[in-house]
């Protein structure tokens, strides 16, 4: 990996990016605390018949969706088509990148994580106290709140190596597209963006508990609504883990294959 002095720039550089396009932030707000609202009215409505699902209550629910779209953007769960290793090997910008002393693989992560930030400081708040002001709901103060953030680190990783593995196709591809637009359609599904986990028929959710999608949102947001707790916190975590070292492992081979690929076709 060598000095961290490089990707720590990344990804300060990556929040400076981010940080200049306010008014998209602020629009993007709007949209996550609509479609908050959206989720909240169609649950509201689900609940007041049935009373509680799967050991689920309408606030459980609430609760979970205020944290869902307060960080469906931190932990990148939707692309940035501008920004990204795809894009720069479909330009050629990559050429740039193998002259600096550092791989794509950390340099994709250490950006995702100075990107996360900025959307942990500029819009999570926003729309979790936006949230909190509708339906006045906040996390219960339990000790499991306190391994939220190494949930929320891992679940950026998680993401990290999901959208390496898709931009990586670009090496052999005109373009990876396709694969990133799948990795968003998976993820809301199997990720719990649409509906919680536990909502699942017992096979959906055996092949979600399995896959790593799970480890991208429902696992830190399921924490922060505190809906983890003992051994399925402690698969939580350990999935997450097990998960950041595969994927990391993967993408640092695929960085490999494809950049002796990259030499074959001229650069």
């Amino acid at each position: 990996m060598g000095s961290v002095r490089p990707y720590l720039q990344f990804a300060r550089l990556a929040f400076q990016r981010r940080a200049t396009y306010r008014l998209a932030n602020w629009s993007g707000v709007a949209v996550n605390f609509f479609f908050l609202l959206v989720h909240a009215q169609v649950l509201t409505g689900f609940f007041r018949a049935r009373g509680n699902a799967s050991g689920w209550s309408a606030n459980d629910a609430v609760l979970y969706f205020a944290a869902s779209e307060s960080l469906l953007m931190v932990i990148g769960i939707f692309p940035d088509f501008r920004y990204n290793l795809a894009e720069r090997v479909r330009t050629g910008e990559i050429v740039s990148d193998l002259v600096r002393p550092v791989t794509l693989v950390w340099r994709e992560l250490a950006e995702r994580y100075g990107t996360g930030a900025h959307y942990l400081v500029t819009r999570a708040p926003a729309v979790f106290a936006a949230g909190w002001l509708v339906y006045g709901l906040l996390p219960p103060l339990r000790w499991e709140l306190a391994l939220f953030p190494l949930s929320l680190a891992l679940a950026i990783a998680v993401s990290a190596g999901l959208w390496f593995l898709a931009c990586s196709s670009a090496f052999w591809r005109e373009s990876a597209s396709g694969e990133m637009s799948a990795i968003v359609f998976v993820n809301t599904f199997l990720g719990g963006v649409f509906v919680p986990l536990d909502f699942y028929p017992p096979l959906m959710r055996l092949a979600a508990d399995a896959l790593p999608f799970r480890a991208t949102l429902y696992t830190p947001v399921a924490i922060l609504a505190g809906k983890l707790s003992g051994g399925e916190l402690a698969f939580g975590l350990l999935h997450q883990v097990v998960w950041v070292a595969a994927l990391a492992l993967l993408a640092s081979r695929l960085e490999s294959r494809g950049l002796r690929r990259l030499a074959i076709q001229g650069g």
